[in-house]
């Protein structure tokens, strides 16, 4: 497996900007090759390793929306204040100004007084937030533990023990008895007197469920005073296989609060749960909690600040049989709990959200004057038996004078005037929607009229990858689907090409050997040697001095070559783009479909330092494309992908992105409606409508919110995909 290009097309098909911001250090990719590594015996895909990347750089990322170990709905990606309604993000230089921090080196000392391992470590400081601050112990350049401590009392919030993830052996954890005991020992050297007002609760199994921590005996406490147990004052020891200490968390006086306060809203919340993992995130704390309620059930769980606000919190049931009994609440059972939870958790705010579909329950949305605030948006999802199983809320709100007066927005006029520039012309070879039933195993192509080539267009939801800037008018684009950026480019060259006759094939690895050596020169060392086959595919895969992939892909069935690639030659980066390009245009031809005529641009990636997902070579991806048209198969996806060393301007790779390699005769385009008649009916099925966005284009969080002028059907239409056909000029929906 190659790894380096498995992680790649994770993020490709996850979106590539939801980790641009990502710092990529040693230990990130350590962490990451180390989860990759550790399941190869369990002959893992594809999904895993996206999964497996997702939570790798979940809990490094800086100034993401989504952090800690939660996957998050796509209409779920807002916080805002859920019990403290008012409660704002304070900054930690004004919020200790007159107060005396504690350094990291003095909050550390007693954990490594304790473990001697981490003695000799250095520290980095990842982040502060919210009074509490986000440490990485390092050895070398390995991080060894993840800290996260009090910066005005220096109280130790939790800590993982990293340990050497993907070269351990699977081993077995020890009995509760030898946790129980090796984590009381711990506790009294490193809580000294205080250790004894805790009483042991539970010892059990803790396995992320992402697999990016080895399992541990997590070994569960209670505060005891006067005979009783204190509510939600809590604390854990995780015992790993060599019976030493992996990890120390425990709920500090705001998160007891917090919690105590959302059992307003969930009566059975049990002030006796389990703290099973604890981590700093990027604005609070996430934690994975054990016996949260009577059906003893954990949940995952992310609160804002040092306990100001609920942000997600998902119920994790013991597993698949379990999780098929619960039945989900509908109609307007639904209706009436998700309200009152809402209620409940938000007070008087809660009267600013409005569900979004009247035919659907589950996600709500909120106005603002009467107008949608954009990602400003509640998920929630509740059991029959009226359990909370889900709820996502992010992004704080904005202060009622951050939002710019409607009065300064430009007419509805010069907006639709602004869409009628951009509408644009798309061929679908296999589009997502049929004008018609299917014929044999084919789907009918498609030629349409949609604003955006980059995304699939649909009814009212969540997300502007496009809209119109009311302040000046002018349209703004965002990438893309899979990192797609054709509607930014703008370019609308389309670049002949003379496609080949038949696929180069490859049967063999004495074919594949013998391909590597004529088009880059190398010859390989047979003892890397591997083969992998995999969603219709097959690699013959060597890995030179370095460990870096050299490879060919092919069509399992027909022996097509739709990959190829070999390592940069060294990391100076002295090709300029236009060299480059030449280069790629000049490759391309020989390895793309029989048939292909012309492609056009649809994505430049920019030569830098090489990472976990990026070679940090220059990359050209292409779109097919029919008379200056852009083609795409069923998605808005890439065709082709060439890379080009920008130390020696030759070209490195070579990808065919295409779910399908036939190609269909497509729709003529000169007789089709006038471009005013396909704005016409865009806009009888999509009107615009003035909202405020609190994201731009590519998801980040803007200063103040933004007026705007985006799409938005009526309810009956909300979240159904949306087809113009240009010939016919009529609405296809689905």
């Amino acid at each position: 497996m190659d790894v380096d290009k498995q992680m790649r097309e994770a993020v490709r098909s996850a979106s590539e900007e939801s980790v641009k911001e990502v710092r990529f250090t040693k230990e990130m990719e350590l962490r990451i090759r180390g989860a990759i590594a550790k399941n190869k015996y369990k002959n893992r895909n594809r999904i895993f390793v996206a999964g497996s990347l997702a939570a790798c750089l979940a809990v490094t990322a800086v100034g993401m929306h989504q952090q800690g170990w939660f996957p998050q709905l796509p209409s779920g990606k807002n916080v805002t204040n859920a019990i403290a309604t008012t409660a704002t993000k304070t900054n930690n230089k004004e919020a200790n100004q007159n107060s005396v921090m504690v350094s990291a080196e003095e909050a550390v000392l007693p954990l490594k007084k304790v473990i001697p391992a981490l003695s000799k470590m250095t520290i980095r400081v990842d982040r502060t937030s919210y009074g509490i601050s986000d440490l990485m112990l390092l050895e070398g350049d390995n991080a060894r533990a993840k800290v996260a401590y009090d910066i005005q009392t220096g109280q130790i919030e939790s800590f993982t023990i990293n340990g050497d993830r993907g070269e351990q052996k699977e081993g077995k954890l020890p009995s509760a008895k030898t946790a129980e005991n090796a984590a009381s020992a711990f506790l009294q050297a490193f809580l000294g007197e205080e250790s004894k007002t805790y009483q042991l609760v539970e010892t059990q199994i803790y396995s992320d469920e992402h697999m990016v921590k080895d399992p541990w005996m997590s070994v569960n406490y209670q505060r005891i005073e006067n005979g009783q147990p204190v509510p939600f004052d809590v604390m854990s020891v995780g015992i790993d296989q060599r019976e030493q200490v992996a990890f120390f968390g425990r709920l500090n006086k705001s998160e007891q609060a917090f919690f105590a306060k959302l059992t307003d809203a969930m009566p059975d919340l049990s002030p006796s749960l389990l703290l099973l993992d604890k981590e700093k995130n990027h604005d609070g704390m996430s934690f994975i909690l054990g016996k949260t309620n009577k059906e003893g059930h954990q949940v995952s769980l992310v609160i804002t600040g040092n306990g100001q606000a609920l942000e997600h919190y998902r119920l994790l049931f013991k597993d698949e049989k379990e999780a098929k009994s619960q039945k989900r609440a509908e109609g307007a059972k639904a209706l009436e709990q998700e309200r009152q939870f809402l209620n409940k958790l938000l007070g008087a705010d809660s009267e600013n959200y409005r569900l979004l579909d009247a035919n659907h329950p589950g996600l709500y949305l909120r106005y603002y004057n009467g107008m949608p605030v954009l990602s400003d948006e509640i998920s929630i999802e509740t059991t029959d038996s009226g359990h909370l199983e889900y709820f996502n809320k992010g992004l704080e709100s904005f202060e009622p004078s951050q939002y710019p007066d409607v009065s300064t927005a430009v007419s509805e006029e010069v907006a639709i005037k602004e869409l009628s520039e951009h509408m644009k012309l798309r061929y679908a070879q296999n589009p997502r929607i049929q004008p018609q039933s299917k014929q044999g195993d084919m789907w009918q192509p498609i030629l349409e009229y949609t604003p955006a080539v980059s995304f699939m267009q649909r009814g009212r939801e969540d997300g502007q990858e496009w809209y119109i800037d009311a302040t000046n008018g002018k349209m703004v684009y965002g990438t893309g689907d899979n990192g797609l950026a054709y509607d930014q480019l703008n370019t609308k060259e389309a670049h002949p090409i003379e496609s080949p006759k038949e696929y180069v094939k490859v049967r063999s690895k004495d074919e594949a050997k013998a391909l590597l050596q004529a088009e880059f020169g190398i010859q390989v060392d047979d003892s890397t040697y591997r083969e992998s086959n995999r969603d219709g595919r097959k690699e013959y895969v060597w890995n030179d001095k370095n460990d870096k992939y050299i490879g060919v892909e092919v069509l399992a069935e027909t022996g097509s070559v739709v990959g190829l690639g070999t390592p940069r030659s060294d990391t100076a980066v002295t090709v300029k783009r236009e060299q480059a390009e030449e280069a790629a245009l000049a490759f391309l031809p020989k390895y793309v479909d029989p048939g292909i005529k012309e492609v056009q641009l649809a994505k430049v990636i920019q030569p830098d330092e090489a990472n976990p997902v990026s070679s940090g070579e220059w990359e050209f991806r292409y779109l097919m494309s029919k008379d200056g048209i852009p083609v795409q198969d069923r998605w808005p996806k890439v065709a082709y992908s060439v890379t080009v060393d920008p130390s020696s301007g030759k070209v490195t790779k070579f990808e065919n992105y295409r779910e399908t390699h036939e190609l269909v005769e497509l729709p003529a385009s000169d007789e089709i409606v006038s471009k005013d008649k396909a704005v016409e009916a865009y806009l009888r099925v999509m009107p615009l409508k003035l909202v405020y966005l609190m994201r731009d284009v590519d998801g980040q969080k803007i200063a103040q919110p933004k007026l705007a002028y985006v799409p938005w059907s009526d309810e009956k239409l909300a979240f159904k995909y949306i087809t113009l056909d240009a010939v016919t000029g009529k609405i296809i929906t689905k």
